[in-house]
């Protein structure tokens, strides 16, 4: 198992170097291997409308937590301490190693590609820090698109979105994001624990092993088609944050469902909206006071259902994610989120600010 555990670091090794080295194969071969393997497996679990990955993650900690326990039984009766010790960090060594490879070889190396350029008409080099002045007016637009909305989605009697069917939503935006994929998408499940999930601050994650797009159900109607359009983008190879919320948003804001266009205009606004904060305060203000009622109201409960879930569990996610993602080359770590707006300036400049 020892010698099983090197080889598979040796080659995970080796694989990461061809993907780092040579582009070409990164962005030819692997890529369509990658985005083909990831739909296949997401067929094969779409036969469950909870998350396959969910139920497979419980068995694995299942198992490590009964190993862990016959281990202690066994050095406790003392029995061959030192060689069950080297069996028992061998065999999960092993396990991990395995993993590593399997998480290169299917997908991982994705975070090499040309990601999000794959899918739209923007050059790479046309993402770049702009004047203040620009991100004004992106935000200009994104504020009145976002009003607009805000104004026509279906509301209860005190006011509130009631856009949230997770069934429907989720097969809406399955279906429209495979209008950008040209591939038919296995419909994003929710995660079962969503409740306990939350104290993580996390609202979707996807799974390498099974393909699935896993979203927390405990959310709000504002957030749900652009988390779930955001997890399916990582199942075609945009693994980077930034990009597949750009993604989320590109696929989302001309569609038929006005639910599926005030999420994508909404939540990205409050991505661009931070971004002018850090750059410029007073203008930040000046633009956020031209925020609708309807617009404020659904971003203060956004905002209040997500603060209820702030913690230690939540901060120690974020440093595992951020952890993660440096880990992967994403050198902003959880930051690389907030670079979804250099994206959306240039997209506006070529869509929008040219008409």
């Amino acid at each position: 198992m020892f010698i099983a555990a090197l080889c598979f670091l040796l080659i995970t090794v080796i694989l990461i170097t061809v993907i780092k080295k040579f582009p070409d194969f990164t962005d030819g071969i692997y890529t369509k291997w990658s985005v083909s393997v990831m739909h296949t497996l997401s067929d094969v679990f779409s036969f469950a409308k909870y998350s396959i990955a969910e139920i497979l993650i419980y068995v694995i900690a299942s198992a490590f937590l009964i190993s862990l326990i016959i281990l202690i039984i066994n050095l406790i009766k003392r029995q061959n301490r030192l060689s069950r010790i080297f069996k028992y960090i061998t065999a999960w060594v092993l396990m991990i190693s395995i993993t590593a490879f399997l998480f290169y070889a299917l997908w991982g190396g994705m975070y090499y590609s040309k990601g999000i350029y794959t899918y739209i008409l923007v050059d790479d080099a046309d993402v770049r820090n702009r004047p203040v002045e620009e991100l004004v007016e992106l935000n200009k637009h994104l504020i009145y698109k976002a009003n607009e909305h805000a104004e026509k989605v279906t509301r209860n009697e005190q006011g509130y979105y009631t856009g949230y069917e997770f069934n429907r939503i989720s097969t809406l935006t399955a279906q429209k994001v495979s209008k950008t994929t040209n591939k038919e998408e296995a419909i994003p499940k929710y995660v079962i624990s969503s409740n306990a999930w939350s104290y993580t601050q996390t609202t979707g994650i996807f799974i390498f092993l099974t393909g699935e797009a896993n979203i927390n159900s405990n959310n709000l109607a504002i957030a749900l088609p652009f988390t779930c359009a955001h997890e399916l983008a990582h199942r075609n190879g945009i693994t980077s944050e930034d990009e597949a919320n750009f993604f989320a948003f590109y696929t989302l804001y001309d569609s038929s469902d006005i639910n599926l266009r005030y999420s994508a205009y909404a939540m990205t606004l409050i991505h661009t909206m931070n971004s002018l904060y850090s750059k410029d305060a007073d203008a930040y203000k000046e633009l956020a006071s031209t925020y609708s009622d309807k617009l404020r109201h659904d971003y203060d409960r956004y905002s209040e259902h997500w603060d209820r879930y702030e913690g230690e569990i939540s901060e120690m996610s974020s440093k595992a994610n951020d952890t993660y993602l440096k880990a992967q080359g994403q050198s902003d770590g959880i930051f690389s989120y907030g670079r979804v707006t250099d994206i959306m300036l240039a997209w506006y400049e070529k869509n929008i600010d040219s008409e």
